[in-house]
């Protein structure tokens, strides 16, 4: 029982961190230029057409990201923990 704790604990943890890392990025303005409000801006020079493109793939690229921090999260997640096990394996 106690093994199937710390495989949950790896992946809320990791889920977690890359969810809170994804969130800074769409919300908070960086150098990166990924927040949607940042996207929003510079939609607003663009001709009419193109605006409304922009603001119509804006939902998608949101799940995207967030489709993408959840894929990586658990990624992470199992290679931490195959790396954890294979120490104690070693041990």
């Amino acid at each position: 029982m106690k093994r199937i704790l710390t495989i949950d604990i790896f992946i809320l943890v990791t889920l977690g961190v890359v969810f809170c890392t994804v969130y800074m990025l769409l919300l908070q303005d960086n150098a990166l230029n990924t927040s949607i409000s940042c996207i929003i801006s510079k939609a607003h020079n663009l001709e009419l057409k193109e605006h409304l493109i922009v603001l119509g793939l804006l939902p998608i690229y949101i799940a995207t990201v967030i489709f993408g921090s959840a894929l990586l999260g658990m990624y992470i997640s199992s290679c931490l923990r195959h790396l954890l096990f294979q120490r104690k394996k070693k041990n």
